[in-house]
């Protein structure tokens, strides 16, 4: 799951398309696409259709789109908005950036938003809390654990584990995301072998307080074992800590969106998300 962008072209406004089939129905519907009025189209069974043909070939631009871009991580993109909000000098950035797979940003914004993103390419990169692995000193999978810093769930049990700055985290989603345990040194140990169809029973234990926390949610590590598959790892001793994140390693977000802005600067049209 992804994130698209994309910014409608000029030509119809600027008279430079071929001429509309229903040039009385035409508008610019909420989301900032070209449409035909929904009430017009609903009478006329054929005229989406007429519509559509026209409104792909009517110009140099399919569909009169202008720019389109495609982000095809959201857990990626997702922690680009988290790292922004490390430092109040991509405030306006962030701003500009939706928080769901919806939406627009004004063209008043690109320019500020291209700022930002500049800046944030000169910049040293972020700070970011990681899982790791005490026995290796590796983080656990990606640089990000994930959107919110979430590093498993159980949707059986409704429990959430994660990282955030003050350490790791088991909350209960069914109980308003009560924190269950917390910890920023702490072992788990495996209560009983589980299988695919089995739960894994865990105690997890807090190393600087002492306190023991039991559920069926383990923290487990995906590892290739040499001949094409993975298996699964339990790491006994886990820690968080914060490392640098150089910002280099947001390009794939960070350049789809200057093509993104740079085309609303230059049409004036929003960035339509979806």
């Amino acid at each position: 799951m992804g994130l698209d962008a994309s910014v409608m072209c000029t030509c119809y406004r600027e008279g430079k398309t071929t001429p509309c089939p229903y040039p009385d129905y035409f508008q610019v519907d909420a989301d900032g696409f070209p449409a035909l009025e929904a009430d017009f189209a609903g009478q006329q069974p054929d005229a989406q259709e007429v519509f559509d043909d026209w409104l792909a070939a009517c110009c140099p631009h399919p569909n009169m789109e202008y720019a389109a871009v495609y982000i095809p991580s959201w857990k990626m993109y997702t922690a680009f908005r988290e790292a922004l909000a490390q430092r109040e000098e991509f405030s306006a950035l962030r701003e500009a950036l939706p928080a769901s797979q919806q939406g627009q940003t004004p063209a008043a914004s690109a320019a500020a938003a291209l700022a930002g993103l500049e800046r944030f390419q000169r910049s040293g990169g972020v700070q970011q809390p990681f899982l790791m692995n005490s026995e290796t000193g590796e983080p656990l999978g990606d640089l990000f654990a994930g959107a919110q810093g979430l590093v498993s769930w159980n949707p059986r049990g409704g429990l959430q584990m994660g990282v955030d700055d003050n350490g790791f985290y088991i909350r209960d989603t069914w109980e308003l995301n009560r924190e269950l345990f917390r910890a920023t040194r702490f072992e788990q140990r495996l209560l009983e072998a589980g299988g695919l169809d089995k739960e894994q029973p865990v105690e997890y234990h807090d190393l600087d307080t002492g306190r023991r926390y039991v559920c069926t949610t383990p923290v487990r590590v995906l590892v290739p074992d040499g001949f094409g598959q993975l298996h699964q790892v339990y790491p006994r001793a886990l820690h968080v800590e914060r490392r640098a994140v150089p910002a280099g390693y947001f390009n794939e977000v960070v350049e789809p969106l200057a093509a993104i802005f740079r085309a609303a600067l230059e049409t004036g049209n929003p960035v339509r998300w979806s």
